[in-house]
């Protein structure tokens, strides 16, 4: 494993003669069903400021009071990452004014956070490195403009229901060495996270942003640069992009002769540029102090260990297990290991397939099985714009309320029929996806869309031999060197038993009566 202390995962060696140095600030919106110091849902989506109360709004005389799950979300995510964990946490007020932070202020945490140190490991060019992690707190959410056009006045609107949204905060070393890593870093968080249950981590709805450190330096020095902040991406994409140009901006100035100047940058996504927002502040422009209406918490050594013994596995180890006990590749794994729905649906398919099959399972049926839910069962989902969840709580995928189990049931019939040769690979597919649309039984679609695969080879010969009559030019191409013709025979062949008929016998088939043609 390689890693180190801001000596970074990947090789110094390279073209360019400067080199990024890279850390984030992710804030992730904890899943609690309310907020973190009121009794207001913590739920997306609503009338702007529907969900707001006198503590949310700092309205005066308005006492917090400590949600107690929030710590237990921010324990949970301190013990995944390895972190060691305070047994004595407690809060601060930051203060800034921002139109969309009503009391003026932040209650955060400063000096005493819920955890400290720890690391993730990430997998990247075939190599696993670590990013350290400095430490994990929490705080609460501030409020949302709203930056569009009101009638001319070209006025901003702010939305209050955020206001108050448990977030926890990880805060990495400067590990990260290049975008590469940086991509891989987040995608393995936010797999964490949905691991542990503690955000939903959809993106689009605010639950993860990012703020990220950057700066560059003279390739293989061990002296920081002057960094930059670029506050607020909310995808991936915007990561990237942000990141890349930062890093060849401060390039530039730099081989100009330049300085870099320390600053915090917003992320324009439309223009493609990271534009300057304000100097970059330190902790003493934020005058943290203690904050007088909490008190101190702590966190003793049975509620850690309740916490330790309750964390799910993560997605780390998931990838693991899958290799050994499948035998199926590490892409499959990554891909399926993903997310804990994903993960559940295909144990739970590959297991109800091999039940089905019993002794008459083929070597490899874990890795077709992959192949069924990563490709068939994915790109399902992707053209009708569908969760996993949605597809498995929709009523023709199973009975009503049946959920998952039922879902893997359905989609592992399909796969044993095609396994068992009872259906052809096209006819499967069709199967598939009527399987999917209709809440008929496996077997009576079966029958219904007449699928049952043909196998007989005196039948498949009769096939071919009408579509090599009936298509007398294109065979004359094909014995004079047009060979691509062959798929063009087969798929007549398949749309005469209406994809019914196995391809790879219809192939030979083909073959032998192409070659008698050849012989005379």
């Amino acid at each position: 494993m390689r890693a180190g202390r801001h000596g970074f995962c990947r090789s110094k060696e390279g073209p360019l003669e400067f080199e990024p140095v890279i850390g984030f600030e992710v804030h992730a919106q904890l899943a609690t069903r309310t907020k973190i110091f009121c009794g207001c849902l913590n739920e997306t989506g609503g009338p702007p400021n529907s969900r707001t109360c006198p503590v949310c709004l700092g309205l005066p005389g308005a006492l917090p009071v400590l949600n107690e799950t929030v710590v237990d979300s921010a324990v949970a995510v301190a013990l995944a990452l390895g972190a060691t964990v305070s047994g004595r946490s407690g809060f601060s007020r930051k203060n800034y004014f921002y139109p969309d932070l009503p009391k003026g202020y932040q209650i955060t945490q400063f000096a005493e956070p819920v955890a400290a140190g720890g690391h993730l490991d990430i997998e990247v060019d075939g190599g696993v490195c670590r990013v350290g992690v400095r430490q994990v707190h929490i705080e609460e959410d501030a409020g949302k403009s709203v930056h569009a056009a009101v009638g001319a006045s070209g006025a901003s609107l702010i939305d209050m229901n955020r206001c108050g949204v448990p977030l926890v905060e990880i805060v990495t070393e400067p590990d990260i060495g290049s975008v590469d890593e940086a991509d891989a870093f987040l995608v393995e968080l936010r797999r964490v996270l949905i691991f542990l249950g503690v955000t939903s981590g959809e993106m689009h709805e605010g639950s993860l942003r990012f703020d990220t450190n950057v700066s560059v330096r003279a390739r293989g020095s061990s002296e920081l640069g002057t960094q930059t902040e670029i506050k607020n991406l909310n995808s991936f994409r915007a990561v990237r992009r942000a990141l890349e140009y930062e890093i060849d901006r401060q390039r530039r100035v730099m081989l100009e002769g330049g300085t870099v100047v320390h600053e915090t940058l917003l992320w324009d996504e439309e223009s493609g540029r990271a534009l300057p927002m304000r100097s970059k502040e330190g902790a003493s422009d934020y005058r943290h102090f203690p904050e007088p209406d909490l008190v101190d918490f702590e966190i003793d050594a049975s509620r850690l260990a309740r916490l330790a013994e309750s964390l799910p596995e993560l997605p780390g180890d998931a990838r693991r297990r899958l290799v050994a006990d499948y035998a199926i590749p590490d892409y499959d794994a990554s891909v399926l290991a993903s997310d804990p729905a994903t993960l559940s649906l295909y144990e739970a398919t590959a297991s109800a397939v091999l039940e089905y099959l019993g002794d008459d399972a083929p070597p490899g049926t874990a890795k077709t099985v992959s192949n069924w839910v990563m490709v068939v069962l994915g790109g399902y989902l992707s053209e009708r714009g569908l969760t996993l969840s949605e597809l498995a709580e929709r009523t023709p995928a199973g009975a009503p309320g049946a959920g998952a189990p039922a879902l893997a049931r359905r989609v592992a019939e399909v796969i044993a029929l095609r396994l068992r040769g009872d259906v052809s690979e096209p006819g499967a597919r069709r199967l598939f996806e009527s399987a999917m649309d209709s809440g008929e039984a496996v077997e009576e679609l079966v029958e219904k869309l007449g699928l049952s695969a043909v196998t007989d080879e005196d039948e498949v010969r009769s096939h071919v031999r009408e579509v090599l009559e009936e298509h007398a030019d294109e065979v004359a191409r094909y014995l004079a060197g047009a060979s691509k013709l062959e798929r063009f025979f087969i798929g007549l062949v398949l749309r005469r038993t209406g994809g019914a008929a196995d391809p790879e016998l219809v192939a030979r088939v083909l073959q032998q009566e192409l070659e008698k043609g050849e012989a005379s």
